[in-house]
């Protein structure tokens, strides 16, 4: 509130200062004296931009001593969102998911089970019974929350074959977790912490602590934790226990680092870590980094009988005849290549999902009895993958056409996997993107549109060579400048109108801009450049505050359209306000024709 009264209280002393010099003798001297406010006006948009800084720093200190748990809830409604699409669009919600099993791996990718089950670091979370060493014989899918909420050390590392399941496991995991802490009453909910999921790609934990990676991580996902304040927010949440951390893909970082990264973890994580990663992978990294205090879980292979329940329940009652020969394969023959392709959750997700139309696994069964050669296990996987594009670009009734053709996402999908299988990750990080073509071209463009521009508007205010002129530098420098500063697309959230107009935009923005309006309305001239300098600046501390005010009301994670549409948002809301800018002080500056 006591910024709008310092706002104010500049514009007051202002407009009584130009009245003063307007009613002196010597009024002519507007212009020396617009130079002289123009110089108190920086200074008292610093001082304001200083002020209104300390005053966000300290609200965030007291966000995270009164209103964590609150941010904490905030938080969990994202996260659930989140995942929750993440499980629909996966088919783990609906049908029933595949009843995968655990047991306790007996691989050396961990200490003993004692250390982890007599660990005092973690209490049970409410609601939930200490784990002990009987519990982590073996169980379901279902049963990975009891472990991850009851474990006396809080570490929890789950291996697997690939495609057994592991990040369709966690995503359950995140779900259930949620569920649980939104049941607890008030007075329990602040002890449960929430559960993010990241890949470990882009982690160097030789040059970067855990806790630092995690608040960049957590940011770039979630506009809530974005800009200087959702710094704090986000390490606030870490330090104060409220965020649970499962990390994926630790055999997709570099098979040095995972060693390194797994000390580190051992070493700096005071939060409640799940790991999932490869079995082989684990194994090599583990008797050089050990993570000290995990308990080591181990998905077991999907077996035939659970495969035959799965495929039938997704099919007609009673089942075409090629799907009852596929069923009958698999009971007579549980060692068979096709009975070790289909013991994975992936290669069943994906017989669902590819064959649904009348008795077309006859196609399946063909290709298994091919006469030219024994088709192994791999080459079974090989044939599954192949039919996932065909499916998904199949014309289904009642849905519009998809907006690209089979070719086309073939095309794109193969220069995605080379440049990911160049980069050695499986994680894509779209707002990566930009960087895998040259700058130079963008650079190029970008200066020579926006000299363009510039010099198109100086040949029509003046003359044609001014206008060459001035574009011809424009276009120069725009491109040196955007060379230089290439940097990653800014991942901007959706920002509904409502919130510029807020009590914490309109200070920030009107601080920003009604001074150095005003001031350059007065260089030119009293009448013109007051009015001039009002609407400019109004206009210009609007966009300030539309751009750079944050609130946290946005939960939604970012996503490459949410970023598109907020970067457009904001670049049109700039150009309007530079366009009227500019538009006001040339008017302003036009000099009035002496009758």
């Amino acid at each position: 509130m006591w910024l709008v009264i310092v706002v104010i209280a500049i514009a007051g002393v202002t407009l009584w200062l130009v009245y003063a010099v307007w009613r002196s003798p010597r009024r002519d001297d507007l212009a020396t004296f617009g130079s002289y406010v123009a110089g108190i006006a920086v200074v008292a948009a610093a001082l304001i931009a200083r002020a209104w800084e300390t005053r966000t720093r300290q609200l965030g200190n007291v966000l995270q001593a009164a209103e964590l748990d609150q941010l904490a809830d905030l938080f969990a409604v994202s996260v659930k969102d989140q995942w929750t699409r993440a499980a629909t669009d996966r088919g783990l919600l609906r049908p029933d998911p595949i009843p995968v099993q655990w047991k306790r791996s007996s691989l050396p990718v961990a200490g003993p089970s004692s250390a982890a089950v007599g660990s005092q670091r973690f209490a049970p979370l409410p609601g939930l019974a200490a784990v002990g060493q009987q519990r982590l014989r073996g169980g379901r899918i279902s049963d990975l929350h009891a472990v991850y909420g009851g474990l006396g050390s809080g570490r929890l590392v789950i291996a697997g074959a690939p495609g057994a399941g592991k990040s369709g496991a966690a995503v359950l995991l995140v779900l259930t977790a949620l569920e649980h802490r939104e049941q607890l009453v008030d007075s329990d909910r602040p002890r449960v912490p929430v559960p993010v999921m990241f890949t470990l790609h882009g982690w160097d934990p030789r040059t970067q602590r855990v806790h630092d990676w995690l608040v960049v991580r957590l940011q770039q996902t979630y506009p809530m934790l974005a800009g200087k304040g959702g710094t704090r927010k986000a390490a606030g949440l870490l330090a104060a226990g409220k965020v649970a951390v499962i990390l994926d893909g630790l055999d997709e970082i570099h098979e040095d680092l995972r060693p390194v990264a797994l000390q580190a973890l051992s070493q700096q994580a005071n939060f409640r870590l799940v790991i999932l990663t490869r079995s082989a992978e684990m194994v090599s990294a583990a008797p050089r980094g050990l993570l000290e205090g995990a308990a080591a879980l181990e998905l077991k292979p999907i077996d035939p009988a659970t495969a035959i329940s799965y495929l039938t329940h997704a099919q007609l009652a009673p089942p075409p005849p090629g799907w009852r020969e596929l069923v009958d394969r698999l009971r007579r023959a549980p060692d068979s290549p096709l009975a070790h392709a289909l013991s994975s959750p992936l290669t069943l997700t994906l017989v669902r999902d590819t064959y649904r139309s009348g008795d077309d696994s006859r196609e399946l069964l063909a290709f298994c009895d091919t006469p030219i050669r024994a088709v192994s296990s791999e080459d079974i996987v090989d044939h599954l993958l192949d039919r996932v594009l065909p499916a998904a670009y199949a014309e289904r009734p009642g849905e519009a056409a998809p907006p690209y053709d089979l070719q086309t996402a073939e095309r794109t999908l193969h220069c995605l996997a080379a440049r990911m299988n160049q980069d050695g990750t499986r994680d894509l990080q779209w707002w990566q993107i930009c960087g895998w073509a040259p700058a130079a071209p963008r650079s190029i463009a970008t200066g020579l549109l926006l000299g363009l521009a510039i010099g198109l508007v100086g040949a029509l205010a003046v003359k044609l060579t001014f206008g060459l002129v001035v574009g011809i530098g424009a276009a120069v420098g725009f491109g040196l400048v955007a060379m230089f500063r290439e940097r990653a697309p800014s991942q901007i959230g959706p920002r509904p109108l409502r919130q510029t107009f807020r009590s914490a935009s309109i200070p920030v923005g009107l601080a920003a801009g009604l001074p150095p309006g005003l001031a350059v309305g007065l260089a030119v001239g009293l009448a013109a450049g007051l009015i001039g300098g009002l609407a400019a600046g109004l206009a210009f501390g609007l966009t300030i505050a539309f751009i750079f005010v944050r609130t946290p009301d946005n939960t939604a994670p970012h996503s490459p359209l949410t970023s598109w549409r907020g970067s457009r948002v904001v670049g049109l809301a700039t150009g309007l306000a530079a366009g009227f800018t500019g538009g006001r002080w040339g008017r302003s500056a036009r000099p009035t024709r002496r009758r």
